[in-house]
C-alpha cells in the first residue's frame, strides 16, 4: 500500500486524541530516493500519538515500539534492533513560524493541522546506533 505525506497530518482543531501509526518501508520511501544507500531494512514500528491541549498549547506524546533490521558494520550480517522510546513534542502558536528545537515547535496563529512525518522520520533515525554491531559480535569483542 502506497501512502502519501498527507497521511501524517494531525488536526489541531480537536483538543485531545489518540492516533496510531504503523511505520514500514513505505514510510521511509517518502524520504529516500532509489539512489540512497540505507543500512537498515524492513522497519516494523508501531507509534501511538496522544495529543492533549492547554489553551494555545499542544502536547504530543509519542510512543515508539518495534524492530528494524540493521546490517553489522563488522560482519555485514543482518540483526534485529529493538525500537522503544517515548518522546514529547510541544507545539505553541505565534505570529511568526519558527522551530525552536527538536522538541518545541512554534506555528503561525490559526494553523489547523501539522504534518508530523519529518518528526517521526528524524526521531527513528536518531534512535539507530551510529556503530551498528551485531549483539553476538559485541559480546565477543567487549567481554574479553
Amino acid at each position: 500500500m502506497k501512502i502519501n505525506i498527507e497521511y501524517y497530518d494531525v488536526s489541531l482543531l480537536s483538543s485531545s486524541e489518540k492516533i496510531k501509526y504503523f511505520i514500514d518501508n513505505n514510510f521511509f520511501n517518502l524520504f529516500l530516493n532509489k539512489n540512497n544507500y540505507v543500512d537498515y531494512l524492513n522497519p516494523k514500528i508501531n507509534i501511538l500519538l496522544k495529543k492533549n491541549s492547554n489553551n494555545n498549547f499542544f502536547i504530543f506524546k509519542f510512543y515508539f515500539l518495534g524492530i528494524i533490521t540493521l546490517i553489522c558494520d563488522i560482519t555485514l550480517n543482518k540483526f534485529l534492533f529493538k525500537i522503544k522510546k517515548k518522546t514529547i513534542l510541544n507545539i505553541s502558536f505565534n505570529k511568526n513560524f519558527k522551530e525552536e528545537s527538536g522538541d518545541y515547535l512554534v506555528l503561525p496563529l490559526y494553523t489547523r493541522k501539522v504534518n508530523i512525518a519529518q518528526y517521526l522520520y528524524d526521531t527513528i533515525i536518531l534512535m539507530l546506533p551510529i556503530k551498528k554491531i551485531d549483539p553476538k559480535i559485541r559480546k565477543t569483542i567487549y567481554n574479553k
